[in-house]
C-alpha cells in the first residue's frame, strides 16, 4: 500500500479500462444474445427485475463501495486495514441480506406496478441477488487499493465469460429461461464468495465486526455519496419507470434496451477511480491547480473517445440496434439517438474535485434537486413527445447537474468556472466529431443509393474510414494529454 501513490495513473487506468472494456464487452454480447434468444416479454421480465434490484440495492449500499478507497487509501497500518474491512463486509452482507428479504415481501406490490405476474415466479433471484450485487460492488474499489490490477482483471473476464457461457449453453441445448435465471444465480453467487476470500486475503485477518463507533465514521463519510448514489439510480432508471407506467412489457424491453448506454463511459470511471486518490493527495497537499490540470487532461482524452463513439453511434443508429439487438428493437432508434448525446456526459465525475475535498453533501443536494427536475419533466416530456420524451428529460437533467456540480466546485476551489473544466477542447471535439458525422452520412447514404450496398456493411466501411481520420488529426494533441497523465507524482 505504501506505493500507491506513486502509481502512474494512466497504467493503471489503461489496464482498468482494458479490464472493464472486456466485461463490458461480453456483457454487451451477453444482453444481444439474451435479447435475440428471450422474447420480448421473458426480456422485459427480466430488465424489471433488474430495475427492482438496482434501485433497492443502490438505496441499501449508502454509499459503502466509495469508502474502501478513501478509508483504505488513509489508513495507516494493515491493523487499521482490517479492521475497517472486517466491518464493510460484515455491514453490507447484513444489509444486502435485508433488501433481499424486502423485495420478496413487495413482489405483490412490484406485479401490481409493472402489470407482470411472472414477477412472483422469480423470487429466489429477488431474494439472492441483492446480495451478490452489493458484495461484489466493493471488488474493485479493494483490488484498486491494494494495487491488485491484474487481478481484478481475470476476476472481472472470469465473470463476464462465465455469464456469456450460460446463455450459450441454454440456448444450446434448449433450455428455458427460467433455467437460465437459476444458472446466472449460481455464478454470481460464486463470485460473490470469491469476493471475500480475497478480502481475507488482502486483509490478512477478516472477522465479523459491527464496531459501533467506526460504522458512524463511515457513514458519516459514504451516506451523502450513498443518498447520491440512491438518487443517480433513480434518475437513470426514472425514464424506465415512467415508461412501464404506461406502456406494456414488450415496449418496457425495447426501451430498456434503447436507452441502455454504451459502455464507453468505462473510460472515465477507470480514469477516475485511479485519479481519485491522486486529486485526493494533491488537494490535501494545497496543490489545488495540478489536481484541476490533472482532471482536465483526463476529462480530454475520455471525452475525445466518448464522442468519437457516441457521433458514430448517432449517425449509425438504426445499423448499431440491428446488429446488437436485431431488427425487432428498431422503435426505439430514436430513444437510443437521444442516449448517444447522453454519452456525452459521462467523460467524467463531475463531483471528483466535490469528493476529494469532503463536499459530499452538495453532491447529494444536487442529485436530488435533478431528480426533481427529471421527474417533472419526465412527465412533461412524455405527454408533447411521447416514447422519446423520458430519454429527453434524461438528457437535460444530466446537463443540468454536471454544470451545477462544476459552479459548486468552481466556488469552493477558488478557480473560475472557465478554467475548471476543458470547455474549448470538449468544444472542438464536438465540433470535429459533429462535422465528420454529417459528411459520413452523406458518404453512407450516396454508397446505399448508388452501389445498393448491404447497409450494415456500409455503415462499417464508412465507420473504419471516419476512425481512421479521426485517429490521425488527434494523435498528437492526445498523446499530449497522455504524457501530462502518466507522469509520475
Amino acid at each position: 500500500m505504501s506505493n500507491t501513490s506513486q502509481t502512474r495513473v494512466g497504467s493503471n487506468a489503461v489496464k482498468l479500462t482494458a479490464a472493464k472494456f472486456i466485461t463490458m464487452g461480453i456483457g454487451m454480447a451477453s444482453s444481444m444474445l439474451l435479447a435475440r434468444f428471450r422474447s420480448l416479454t421473458e426480456y422485459g421480465t427480466y430488465s424489471q427485475m433488474m430495475m427492482a434490484v438496482s434501485l433497492a440495492t443502490s438505496l441499501i449500499m449508502l454509499g459503502l463501495p466509495n469508502s474502501i478507497n478513501y478509508f483504505l487509501g488513509k489508513a495507516k497500518s494493515d491493523e487499521e486495514r482490517s479492521g475497517f474491512l472486517s466491518v464493510y463486509y460484515t455491514l453490507s452482507t447484513v444489509l444486502s441480506i435485508l433488501v433481499g428479504v424486502v423485495l420478496v415481501a413487495v413482489t405483490p406490490l412490484l406485479e401490481i406496478y409493472f402489470k407482470n405476474e411472472l414477477i412472483s415466479t422469480f423470487w429466489y433471484f429477488l431474494a439472492t441477488y441483492p446480495w451478490t450485487r452489493v458484495i461484489m460492488a466493493g471488488t474493485e474499489h479493494l483490488l484498486i487499493a491494494y494495487n491488485k490490477s491484474n487481478m481484478l482483471m481475470a476476476f472481472k473476464v472470469a465473470n463476464s465469460v462465465l455469464l456469456l457461457a450460460i446463455i450459450l449453453i441454454i440456448q444450446l441445448f434448449g433450455g428455458t429461461f427460467v433455467q437460465y435465471i437459476i444458472l446466472f444465480l449460481c455464478v454470481e453467487v460464486a463470485f460473490t464468495l470469491w469476493t471475500y476470500f480475497i478480502a481475507k486475503r488482502n486483509a490478512k485477518k477478516l472477522r465479523i465486526s459491527l464496531n459501533k463507533e467506526l460504522i458512524k465514521t463511515i457513514f458519516k463519510f459514504s451516506l451523502p455519496i450513498g443518498f447520491a448514489s440512491v438518487v443517480g439510480t433513480l434518475n437513470i432508471e426514472l425514464d424506465k419507470l415512467v415508461i412501464t407506467s404506461f406502456f406494456s412489457t414488450e415496449e418496457l424491453a425495447i426501451y430498456t434496451n434503447a436507452s441502455k448506454e454504451l459502455p464507453v463511459s468505462i473510460i472515465a470511471s477507470s480514469i477516475t477511480a485511479v485519479l481519485l486518490p491522486q486529486v485526493v493527495r494533491l488537494i490535501h497537499n494545497d496543490k489545488k491547480e495540478e489536481a484541476v490540470n490533472l482532471w482536465k487532461s483526463a476529462t480530454t482524452i475520455s471525452f475525445a473517445v466518448i464522442s468519437f463513439i457516441a457521433a458514430a453511434c448517432f449517425v449509425f443508429a438504426p445499423e448499431v440496434i440491428e446488429v446488437m439487438y436485431s431488427a425487432k428493437y428498431l422503435p426505439g432508434v430514436s430513444v437510443f439517438r437521444v442516449y448517444c448525446v447522453v454519452l456525452l456526459c459521462r467523460c467524467t465525475y463531475f463531483g471528483m474535485m466535490l469528493n476529494a475535498t469532503g463536499k459530499t453533501k452538495f453532491i447529494l443536494y444536487s442529485s436530488i434537486g435533478t431528480l426533481a427536475l427529471n421527474l417533472s419533466l419526465n412527465y412533461l416530456f412524455y405527454t408533447i413527445m411521447g416514447f422519446t420524451g423520458p430519454a429527453v428529460a434524461t438528457l437535460i437533467t444530466t446537463v443540468v447537474m454536471a454544470i451545477i456540480q462544476l459552479l459548486y466546485t468552481s466556488k469552493r476551489i477558488k478557480i473560475p468556472f472557465l478554467s475548471i473544466f476543458p470547455w474549448k477542447n470538449c468544444g472542438m471535439l464536438i465540433l470535429f466529431n459533429g462535422l465528420c458525422g454529417a459528411v459520413m452520412y452523406l458518404i453512407k447514404s450516396f454508397a446505399e443509393s448508388r452501389f445498393e450496398i448491404n447497409n450494415i456493411v456500409c455503415a462499417i466501411a464508412v465507420g473504419v474510414v471516419w476512425l481512421g481520420f479521426f485517429a490521425a488529426v488527434m494523435f498528437k494533441p492526445l498523446k499530449k494529454q497522455w504524457d501530462f497523465l502518466n507522469k509520475e507524482r
